[in-house]
Protein backbone atom coordinates (compact mmCIF):
# COMPACT_ATOMS: atom_id res chain seq x y z
CA UNK A 1 0.00 0.00 0.00
CA UNK A 2 1.51 3.52 -1.12
CA UNK A 3 2.90 5.44 2.10
CA UNK A 4 0.29 8.52 1.29
CA UNK A 5 -2.40 5.87 1.47
CA UNK A 6 -1.44 4.36 4.68
CA UNK A 7 -1.39 8.04 6.34
CA UNK A 8 -4.43 7.90 6.22
CA UNK A 9 -6.26 4.71 7.19
CA UNK A 10 -7.65 4.78 10.06
CA UNK A 11 -5.86 2.06 11.81
CA UNK A 12 -2.42 3.46 11.36
CA UNK A 13 -3.71 7.04 12.11
CA UNK A 14 -2.35 6.63 16.17
CA UNK A 15 1.07 7.39 16.85
CA UNK A 16 0.24 6.79 20.50
CA UNK A 17 1.52 3.67 22.42
CA UNK A 18 0.23 1.43 25.62
CA UNK A 19 1.49 3.35 28.70
CA UNK A 20 4.90 1.66 30.18
CA UNK A 21 3.64 -1.65 31.73
CA UNK A 22 0.80 -2.71 29.74
CA UNK A 23 0.36 -5.35 26.72
CA UNK A 24 0.64 -4.38 23.07
CA UNK A 25 -1.51 -2.28 21.88
CA UNK A 26 -3.85 -2.99 18.66
CA UNK A 27 -2.09 -0.53 16.24
CA UNK A 28 1.42 -2.32 16.76
CA UNK A 29 0.19 -4.19 13.39
CA UNK A 30 3.39 -6.08 12.24
CA UNK A 31 5.92 -4.16 14.04
CA UNK A 32 6.46 -3.08 17.41
CA UNK A 33 6.76 0.05 19.42
CA UNK A 34 9.57 1.80 18.46
CA UNK A 35 11.07 5.04 19.83
CA UNK A 36 11.65 8.18 16.93
CA UNK A 37 14.08 7.04 14.07
CA UNK A 38 17.39 8.30 13.13
CA UNK A 39 17.87 10.18 16.16
CA UNK A 40 19.28 9.82 19.18
CA UNK A 41 18.94 9.51 23.06
CA UNK A 42 18.57 13.69 24.22
CA UNK A 43 21.16 14.66 26.32
CA UNK A 44 20.12 14.74 30.18
CA UNK A 45 18.51 18.00 31.17
CA UNK A 46 17.58 18.66 27.34
CA UNK A 47 14.13 19.70 26.54
CA UNK A 48 12.73 19.85 29.67
CA UNK A 49 9.28 21.41 28.74
CA UNK A 50 9.15 18.01 26.37
CA UNK A 51 6.91 15.58 28.57
CA UNK A 52 5.00 12.40 28.34
CA UNK A 53 1.98 12.26 29.27
CA UNK A 54 0.10 9.33 30.27
CA UNK A 55 -3.62 7.92 30.71
CA UNK A 56 -4.58 4.55 29.12
CA UNK A 57 -2.11 5.41 26.20
CA UNK A 58 1.68 7.13 26.37
CA UNK A 59 1.78 10.06 24.27
CA UNK A 60 4.54 13.14 24.35
CA UNK A 61 3.55 16.77 24.89
CA UNK A 62 4.99 20.39 25.32
CA UNK A 63 4.90 22.76 28.41
CA UNK A 64 3.43 25.42 26.32
CA UNK A 65 2.43 27.86 29.54
CA UNK A 66 4.05 27.60 33.05
CA UNK A 67 0.90 24.96 33.96
CA UNK A 68 -0.16 23.79 30.48
CA UNK A 69 0.65 20.95 27.80
CA UNK A 70 -0.30 21.08 24.63
CA UNK A 71 -0.72 17.37 23.01
CA UNK A 72 -2.72 15.32 20.17
CA UNK A 73 -6.34 14.76 20.46
CA UNK A 74 -6.05 11.16 19.84
CA UNK A 75 -4.15 10.50 22.50
CA UNK A 76 -7.66 10.71 24.67
CA UNK A 77 -9.92 8.75 22.69
CA UNK A 78 -11.30 6.50 24.45
CA UNK A 79 -11.17 8.85 27.48
CA UNK A 80 -8.49 7.73 29.88
CA UNK A 81 -10.76 6.00 32.51
CA UNK A 82 -8.32 7.56 35.65
CA UNK A 83 -5.85 9.83 36.15
CA UNK A 84 -3.84 11.74 33.47
CA UNK A 85 -0.04 12.25 34.31
CA UNK A 86 2.90 14.47 32.95
CA UNK A 87 6.40 12.97 33.59
CA UNK A 88 9.14 15.67 33.58
CA UNK A 89 12.07 14.54 32.87
CA UNK A 90 14.79 12.52 30.94
CA UNK A 91 12.56 8.34 31.05
CA UNK A 92 9.62 7.42 32.20
CA UNK A 93 11.13 5.59 34.96
CA UNK A 94 13.35 8.18 36.53
CA UNK A 95 10.90 11.06 35.79
CA UNK A 96 8.55 13.17 38.42
CA UNK A 97 5.34 12.85 37.53
CA UNK A 98 2.52 14.99 38.05
CA UNK A 99 -1.12 14.09 38.15
CA UNK A 100 -3.59 16.11 35.92
CA UNK A 101 -6.01 18.95 37.40
CA UNK A 102 -7.86 19.03 34.04
CA UNK A 103 -7.21 18.35 30.31
CA UNK A 104 -9.63 18.57 27.33
CA UNK A 105 -9.59 17.57 23.40
CA UNK A 106 -10.17 19.77 20.31
CA UNK A 107 -14.28 18.93 19.64
CA UNK A 108 -13.37 19.42 15.73
CA UNK A 109 -11.10 16.36 16.25
CA UNK A 110 -11.83 13.60 13.81
CA UNK A 111 -9.63 10.59 11.77
CA UNK A 112 -8.32 10.98 8.62
CA UNK A 113 -10.92 8.31 7.33
CA UNK A 114 -14.16 10.86 8.20
CA UNK A 115 -12.52 14.00 7.65
CA UNK A 116 -9.19 13.44 5.16
CA UNK A 117 -7.14 16.53 6.85
CA UNK A 118 -7.31 19.03 8.75
CA UNK A 119 -8.57 16.55 11.28
CA UNK A 120 -7.74 19.26 14.95
CA UNK A 121 -5.59 16.80 16.17
CA UNK A 122 -5.04 18.87 19.73
CA UNK A 123 -5.45 18.51 22.88
CA UNK A 124 -4.40 20.44 26.73
CA UNK A 125 -3.42 18.71 30.05
CA UNK A 126 -3.29 21.48 32.84
CA UNK A 127 -1.10 21.37 35.97
CA UNK A 128 -2.43 21.68 39.34
CA UNK A 129 0.22 24.19 39.44
CA UNK A 130 3.19 26.16 37.46
CA UNK A 131 6.54 23.91 37.09
CA UNK A 132 9.77 25.44 37.44
CA UNK A 133 10.59 24.70 33.50
CA UNK A 134 10.64 27.56 31.10
CA UNK A 135 8.08 26.34 28.45
CA UNK A 136 8.39 26.52 24.71
CA UNK A 137 5.68 28.91 23.54
CA UNK A 138 3.94 28.33 20.10
CA UNK A 139 4.58 30.42 17.27
CA UNK A 140 2.27 33.68 17.14
CA UNK A 141 4.84 35.63 15.06
CA UNK A 142 3.90 36.16 11.34
CA UNK A 143 7.46 36.54 9.86
CA UNK A 144 8.83 33.69 12.18
CA UNK A 145 5.29 31.73 10.98
CA UNK A 146 6.02 32.15 7.04
CA UNK A 147 10.13 31.03 7.54
CA UNK A 148 9.64 27.86 9.50
CA UNK A 149 6.73 26.16 8.18
CA UNK A 150 7.45 26.50 4.50
CA UNK A 151 8.84 23.07 2.63
CA UNK A 152 12.29 22.81 3.61
CA UNK A 153 11.91 24.42 6.97
CA UNK A 154 14.19 22.54 9.32
CA UNK A 155 12.88 21.41 12.53
CA UNK A 156 13.85 19.37 15.28
CA UNK A 157 11.18 16.65 16.66
CA UNK A 158 11.26 15.35 20.45
CA UNK A 159 9.09 12.43 21.75
CA UNK A 160 9.47 9.40 24.44
CA UNK A 161 8.82 6.73 21.96
CA UNK A 162 8.33 3.18 23.12
CA UNK A 163 11.76 1.26 23.56
CA UNK A 164 12.34 -1.92 21.46
CA UNK A 165 10.29 -4.00 24.63
CA UNK A 166 7.59 -2.12 24.55
CA UNK A 167 7.99 -1.03 28.69
CA UNK A 168 9.58 2.25 29.05
CA UNK A 169 10.14 5.41 27.19
CA UNK A 170 13.51 7.18 26.68
CA UNK A 171 13.16 11.43 25.26
CA UNK A 172 15.26 11.27 22.08
CA UNK A 173 15.61 13.60 19.38
CA UNK A 174 16.10 14.28 15.52
CA UNK A 175 16.26 16.50 13.07
CA UNK A 176 14.19 16.56 10.00
CA UNK A 177 12.69 18.84 7.13
CA UNK A 178 9.35 20.33 6.15
CA UNK A 179 8.71 18.22 3.13
CA UNK A 180 5.25 19.71 2.22
CA UNK A 181 2.45 22.05 3.32
CA UNK A 182 -1.24 21.09 2.96
CA UNK A 183 -3.52 23.37 1.24
CA UNK A 184 -5.20 25.66 3.93
CA UNK A 185 -1.76 25.38 6.14
CA UNK A 186 -3.49 23.90 8.89
CA UNK A 187 -1.18 20.85 8.69
CA UNK A 188 2.37 19.90 7.54
CA UNK A 189 4.21 16.53 6.39
CA UNK A 190 7.67 16.36 7.61
CA UNK A 191 10.73 13.54 8.07
CA UNK A 192 10.91 10.89 6.13
CA UNK A 193 14.27 8.85 4.96
CA UNK A 194 15.02 7.18 7.95
CA UNK A 195 13.96 10.19 10.57
CA UNK A 196 10.90 10.60 11.80
CA UNK A 197 8.58 10.03 15.04
CA UNK A 198 6.79 7.20 15.85
CA UNK A 199 4.46 4.88 18.48
CA UNK A 200 4.45 6.95 21.53
CA UNK A 201 5.69 10.43 20.33
CA UNK A 202 1.83 11.00 19.75
CA UNK A 203 1.78 15.16 20.39
CA UNK A 204 5.17 15.61 20.50
CA UNK A 205 6.64 18.67 19.19
CA UNK A 206 8.18 20.06 16.03
CA UNK A 207 10.54 22.76 16.60
CA UNK A 208 12.12 25.68 15.51
CA UNK A 209 15.05 27.87 16.25
CA UNK A 210 14.25 31.48 15.89
CA UNK A 211 17.66 33.61 14.65
CA UNK A 212 17.93 35.05 18.12
CA UNK A 213 18.17 31.62 19.68
CA UNK A 214 14.50 30.92 20.82
CA UNK A 215 12.89 27.71 20.71
CA UNK A 216 9.17 27.58 19.19
CA UNK A 217 6.47 24.99 18.55
CA UNK A 218 5.96 24.75 15.15
CA UNK A 219 3.53 21.46 14.87
CA UNK A 220 2.20 19.01 17.01
CA UNK A 221 2.93 15.07 15.43
CA UNK A 222 -0.81 13.42 14.51
CA UNK A 223 0.18 10.46 12.38
CA UNK A 224 2.07 8.62 9.86
CA UNK A 225 2.68 5.96 7.78
CA UNK A 226 5.39 3.13 8.41
CA UNK A 227 7.79 4.77 11.03
CA UNK A 228 10.94 5.99 9.31
CA UNK A 229 8.27 7.45 6.51
CA UNK A 230 7.70 11.05 7.46
CA UNK A 231 4.42 12.34 9.81
CA UNK A 232 1.60 14.71 9.54
CA UNK A 233 1.94 17.53 12.11
CA UNK A 234 -1.11 19.97 12.75
CA UNK A 235 -0.04 23.84 13.30
CA UNK A 236 -0.87 24.98 16.69
CA UNK A 237 -1.41 28.57 15.61
CA UNK A 238 -5.07 28.07 14.13
CA UNK A 239 -5.60 27.04 17.33
CA UNK A 240 -4.96 29.25 19.77
CA UNK A 241 -8.12 30.80 20.29
CA UNK A 242 -9.78 27.15 20.64
CA UNK A 243 -6.83 26.72 23.74
CA UNK A 244 -7.72 30.12 25.52
CA UNK A 245 -11.51 29.53 25.78
CA UNK A 246 -11.34 25.75 26.61
CA UNK A 247 -8.26 25.75 28.96
CA UNK A 248 -8.24 29.30 30.26
CA UNK A 249 -4.39 29.85 29.25
CA UNK A 250 -4.12 32.62 26.88
CA UNK A 251 -1.20 31.97 24.36
CA UNK A 252 -2.56 34.72 22.33
CA UNK A 253 -0.27 37.97 21.74
CA UNK A 254 -1.85 41.46 22.15
CA UNK A 255 -5.84 41.92 22.36
CA UNK A 256 -6.31 39.32 19.75
CA UNK A 257 -10.12 37.82 19.29
CA UNK A 258 -11.35 34.46 18.03
CA UNK A 259 -11.49 34.67 14.03
CA UNK A 260 -8.17 36.16 14.01
CA UNK A 261 -5.96 33.72 12.34
CA UNK A 262 -5.59 34.27 8.34
CA UNK A 263 -3.56 31.06 6.82
CA UNK A 264 -4.14 31.74 3.25
CA UNK A 265 -3.66 34.65 1.05
CA UNK A 266 -7.15 34.97 0.35
CA UNK A 267 -8.54 34.47 4.00
CA UNK A 268 -9.03 38.04 5.65
CA UNK A 269 -7.89 38.48 8.82
CA UNK A 270 -10.37 39.06 12.11
CA UNK A 271 -9.33 41.97 12.49
CA UNK A 272 -6.56 41.91 14.11
CA UNK A 273 -2.72 41.84 14.00
CA UNK A 274 -2.30 37.68 15.25
CA UNK A 275 -3.23 36.46 11.58
CA UNK A 276 -0.94 33.15 10.99
CA UNK A 277 0.20 31.51 7.37
CA UNK A 278 2.02 32.01 4.45
CA UNK A 279 0.57 35.23 4.09
CA UNK A 280 2.26 37.02 0.96
CA UNK A 281 4.83 39.52 0.71
CA UNK A 282 4.59 43.19 0.18
CA UNK A 283 5.26 42.50 -3.30
CA UNK A 284 3.05 39.78 -3.51
CA UNK A 285 0.22 41.97 -1.97
CA UNK A 286 0.52 44.42 -4.81
CA UNK A 287 0.33 41.75 -6.76
CA UNK A 288 -2.61 40.11 -5.80
CA UNK A 289 -4.30 43.62 -5.68
CA UNK A 290 -3.83 44.24 -9.17
CA UNK A 291 -4.64 40.85 -10.17
CA UNK A 292 -8.51 41.92 -8.10
CA UNK A 293 -8.15 45.48 -9.76
CA UNK A 294 -7.71 43.69 -13.42
CA UNK A 295 -10.97 41.11 -12.67
CA UNK A 296 -12.63 44.18 -11.47
CA UNK A 297 -11.80 46.17 -14.53
CA UNK A 298 -12.35 43.16 -16.76
CA UNK A 299 -16.28 42.96 -15.61
CA UNK A 300 -16.71 46.16 -15.93
CA UNK A 301 -15.29 46.16 -19.66
CA UNK A 302 -17.68 42.93 -20.08
CA UNK A 303 -20.58 44.44 -18.53
CA UNK A 304 -20.11 47.80 -20.93
CA UNK A 305 -20.25 46.16 -23.89
CA UNK A 306 -23.06 43.88 -22.84
CA UNK A 307 -24.92 47.29 -22.37
CA UNK A 308 -23.69 48.37 -25.66
CA UNK A 309 -24.55 45.33 -27.32
CA UNK A 310 -28.07 44.93 -25.57
CA UNK A 311 -28.99 48.61 -26.76
CA UNK A 312 -27.38 47.67 -30.08
CA UNK A 313 -30.25 44.67 -30.20
CA UNK A 314 -32.85 47.26 -29.06
CA UNK A 315 -32.00 49.96 -31.49
CA UNK A 316 -31.65 47.18 -34.57
CA UNK A 317 -35.27 45.79 -33.26
CA UNK A 318 -36.78 49.30 -33.05
CA UNK A 319 -35.62 50.08 -36.79
CA UNK A 320 -36.92 46.59 -37.76
CA UNK A 321 -39.91 47.33 -36.07
CA UNK A 322 -40.53 51.09 -37.63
Amino acid sequence: MPALVVLLVHATVLAAAPPSGSGPSDLDHERGPQPIYGGELSAPGDWSAVVAVRGNKLCTGTLVAPNLVLTAAHCFDPAPPGEVRITIGDDLVSGADIVAEAWGAHPEFCYPSDCGEDIHDFAWVRLPAPVGIDPIPPITDQLEFDAHTSPGAALTFVGFGQDEDGTTGFKREVDATITSVNGSGREFRAGGEGKDTCLGDSGGPALAQTAEGEWRLVGVISRGGDCGEGGIYGVPFPELCWLRDDSGVDLLPGECECDCVSLTPDEPAGGCECAAGPMPSPTARSWWLLVELAALAGLALVGRRALRSARSSATRRRESAG
